[in-house]
């Protein structure tokens, strides 16, 4: 008999595209799952309505459960709501605009069923759509372990949504850490990595779609989660080889750079390089890479 595949969706002010992710799971060709649906609306707002409106659809099929928070609580509680009371040996998170191709799960399971327990999880290519027609396409394609990498906070898999992860490895994490209001599938994987190989799948069977309108940060704001994460994993960090914990600190400055110069804050990029003692190597590298991204329009991690 097939494993159970439980598949926890989080729901929040997307109503219009959740029937699309729902569905996506419903089509599936492996038939044995079960649809945990976390409405993290608030009460009395129209985007609870919409969503309650449409789970009515759903209410007669037995896959389909369908949960409320009393109130907004953010998207890593939602994703914790849904993993407390699944029942299935794989676990899998899907974000309400996202959608996967019929096979993906029969192929993340069937790929994680074949490998000892060593393994903890396993993604899958992806494609990333834009509402302008510049699709990007990736091309992250690293397996093993890779846990320094997770802990870069590189590892290009498109959304948390590609993941397939033993349950056992989720509860052994304790699920989301809901002081995250941002980067929650970063922190998440590495934790994940921290004791599990992660297995890879060379088909694009997620498709992310951005559309509608996109939250804007500030720089200010982005420098804040940061430096929650640095917080939160600074024990982890301090466990690490000398010249592993350069590696990760050097590649977290250069993206934090890159950020200050894209938000036009080049005296903070200039600032964050003299702080981490980035060299002219790592930053020549760094270009490069980015170069190439924009040139390929592939996704992809970079690492040193």
């Amino acid at each position: 008999m097939e494993s159970l595949v439980s598949v926890i969706i989080p729901t929040y002010s997307r109503p219009k595209y959740l029937k699309r992710a729902i569905d996506s799971v419903l089509n599936q060709t492996y038939k044995n799952v079960e649809i945990i649906v976390v409405d993290d609306n608030n009460p009395q707002t129209d985007a609870r309505a919409e969503t309650e409106s449409l789970m009515k659809n759903y209410r007669e099929n037995p896959k389909v459960i369908y949960m409320q928070h009393e109130y907004n609580k953010n998207g890593s509680a939602a994703r914790n709501t849904g993993w407390r009371i699944a029942k299935g040996k794989y676990i899998t998170f899907l974000d309400d605009d996202d959608e996967i191709e019929e096979t993906k799960i029969e192929k993340q399971v069937d790929c994680l069923e074949k490998l000892d327990a060593s393994w903890g999880c396993c993604y899958t290519a992806y494609k990333l759509t834009k509402e302008n027609g510049n699709d990007q396409i990736s091309s992250e394609c690293r397996s093993g372990y890779l846990y320094v990498e997770a802990l870069m906070r590189t590892m290009f898999m498109g959304s948390g949504s590609n993941l397939l992860l033993r349950k056992s490895v989720v509860d052994e994490i304790n699920g989301y850490d809901e002081t995250f209001k941002r980067n929650q599938d970063i922190e998440f994987l590495a934790r994940a990595l921290e004791n599990y190989k992660i297995a890879y799948i060379d088909e694009p069977l997620l498709l992310i779609h951005q559309e509608g309108e996109r939250v804007q940060r500030t720089f200010d704001q982005s420098e804040e989660y940061t430096r929650h994460y640095l917080t939160v994993f600074e024990p982890r960090l301090q466990k690490l080889s000398d010249k592993n914990k350069k590696r990760v600190i050097t590649v977290i400055s250069l993206e934090r750079a890159r950020l200050a110069i894209q938000m036009g804050e080049k005296k903070k990029a200039a600032q964050i390089l003299k702080e981490g003692k980035i060299g002219l190597w790592a930053i020549a590298r760094y270009i490069i890479y980015l170069t190439n991204r924009m040139i390929t329009h592939k996704s992809y991690g970079f690492s040193i």
